[in-house]
């Protein structure tokens, strides 16, 4: 008879269980169960046009993307695991958001704006974890965008621009490269970019064109004066959601497979930094390798050597 006496409360105990069972249910969030998933099958339906830019209203930093890749850019012959060159721009001003960025499991290249508040800190950081490390220098660009200290201009004399680069290149340590940050104005400018080629070429560093413009005369000023460079083909977070990087990361890999290597360029934002810690791990599946920039400029290099000891030549 006791037991049927206590057995209401048993019951009462048991169904206000699973009501607070049902609503922890209900208060995980979405994201929690549908992490970001870099599918291997959606590979071969990515264009090889980017979607269209869209700027967003946070996002001062970057110029909108230029074209991937152009028609007659070649394929490089490369071993079977294809090459992603993966860059993280604009490190320095957050120094979460840039630990944040350092921890992620891969060889990525990081760039970082002189003179900002943790930049210093970040390339010591980046370079103790084995990261490899390049000044994001700022460039004068046609939308207006402030560049801050460090920031080089078409208004600047040849000794005030040298002045500029030369404390830049200083600033930061341990790096083995330039990238622009913006730069549409001064990239398809053939003067300042001799000036910053000279000063690459004296240092043994190399460039990376961000391709901020269609416009941009980099690639050839830097093969002028013999600078090891390479160009960006994919942005992968003009807009900053998750499926918008999907994509674009999705034609980042479809584009290492197809032509041997391709690089993307990103930054540490908080949408960034969680679908990159999802999906690089998958990388080995995929059969591609992340690089750091210097080791797929030498891989080229290697490439470049061989066809010309292949070519046929006349003896006589």
């Amino acid at each position: 008879m006791q037991s049927l006496s206590t057995a209401p409360g048993t019951l009462n105990l048991l169904l206000g269980s699973i009501v607070l069972v049902m609503l922890a249910l209900l208060l995980v969030p979405d994201s929690v169960s549908q992490p970001p998933t870099l599918i291997v099958t959606d590979m071969t339906t990515i264009a090889d046009e980017p979607v269209a830019p869209a700027v967003s209203s946070t996002d001062n930093s970057t110029e909108p993307p230029t074209p991937v890749v152009s028609p007659e850019e070649p394929a490089a012959t490369l071993p079977p695991t294809a090459k992603l060159v993966l860059i993280l721009d604009d490190l320095g001003y957050s120094a979460e958001a840039g630990l944040r960025a350092i921890n992620l499991p891969s060889q990525i290249t990081f760039a970082v704006i002189p003179h900002t508040p943790y930049g210093k800190a970040l390339a010591e950081a980046a370079h103790q974890a084995g990261r490899e490390l390049m000044l994001h220098a700022p460039m004068s660009n046609l939308s207006g965008m402030d560049l801050g200290e460090g920031g080089l201009t078409l208004q600047q004399s040849e000794e005030e621009f040298m002045q500029v680069l030369t404390a830049a290149l200083a600033d930061i340590p341990y790096i083995k490269g330039v990238n622009n940050h913006t730069g549409s104005e001064l990239t398809a400018a053939v003067q300042p970019m001799q000036w910053v080629m000279q000063e690459l070429k004296k240092r043994d560093l190399y460039f990376v064109d961000s391709m901020t413009t269609p416009d941009s005369v980099a690639g050839a000023t830097a093969e002028q004066f013999r600078v090891p460079s390479l160009r960006r083909h994919v942005f992968l977070d003009h807009i900053q959601t998750t499926e918008a990087i999907d994509i674009e990361f999705k034609r980042a890999i479809a584009l290492a497979q197809q032509r041997g290597y391709a690089v993307a360029i990103g930054h540490p934002y908080p949408e960034t930094l969680a679908y990159l810690e999802t999906v690089l791990p998958m990388l080995v599946a995929l059969q591609v390798d992340i690089v750091p920039v210097s080791v797929m400029l030498e891989q080229l290099q290697i490439v470049e050597r061989s066809s010309e000891n292949a070519a046929p030549t006349d003896a006589w």
